[in-house]
């Protein structure tokens, strides 16, 4: 039995560690405020990325760390088809996962985007009964912005990315606000990075070196 146990321990080092698990796509340090009126909007934010990542969930920013006033469903989209290729729903309160200032959702299986490929994220969110929402720059006139903001290193937003179109219910959004924010926040996603070639080669070497060893105890036992 302990020869089984050994291996198992041997396999688990010889495994690639996930770079970016549990690693939030965008963050920031502070806000100076918030913004929340009385339309209904699909709001997010438009982007790339430059590496395959797998999604494995997705969020809503609670203003407060205090709960989310309604249920949020999220979605993220390939633009060019408009197809939706992940998508769950973050639920009203406190009881789902807070970290980094979001509410978290996970998804019942990692999506994989693409690198190369234009995605939308979004969510809706309903006028006055909604919760206030933040962004990425500072607009004339607003206080809603957010001080730090960062991505992951493999993505790519730039200004005039971000979506807070009017919509009725939970669609592909196609409001794109043409100024100098690129995110509305809103909603985010979790990723862990998929493995590279070679990390996959390292593991299997790993997996070819420790198989001998296990067929000596195997044969000595």
């Amino acid at each position: 039995m302990n020869r089984f146990r050994n291996l198992a321990c041997l396999l688990a080092v010889a495994a690639p560690a996930a770079v970016l698990a549990g690693t939030p796509a965008i963050s920031f340090s502070s806000i100076n405020g918030s913004f929340l009126d009385g339309n209904s909007r699909m709001i997010g934010w438009q982007f790339s990325t430059t590496a395959a990542l797998q999604v494995t969930a997705l969020g809503w920013f609670d203003l407060g760390a205090d709960g989310l006033n309604r249920a949020h469903e999220v979605g993220i989209w390939e633009v060019a088809s408009q197809a939706l290729v992940a998508q769950t729903t973050v639920q009203r309160g406190t009881a789902q996962l807070l970290e980094a200032g979001f509410r978290w959702a996970g998804l019942t299986a990692p999506v994989t985007l693409q690198p190369g490929t234009s995605y939308r994220i979004a969510g809706l969110d309903v006028g006055a009964s909604g919760d206030a929402h933040v962004w990425d720059a500072v607009l004339g006139g607003y206080s809603a912005h957010v001080n730090g903001f960062a991505t992951l290193p493999q993505l790519q937003l730039g200004a005039g990315t971000a979506l807070g179109g009017l919509a009725s219910s939970f669609s592909f959004p196609t409001g794109v606000i043409n100024d100098t924010r690129a995110a509305l926040m809103g909603p985010n996603f979790a990723v862990s990075a998929v493995p590279e070639p070679g990390a996959w080669l390292l593991m299997l070497g790993g997996v070819a070196a420790i198989a001998p060893m296990a067929r000596r105890r195997a044969a000595s036992a």
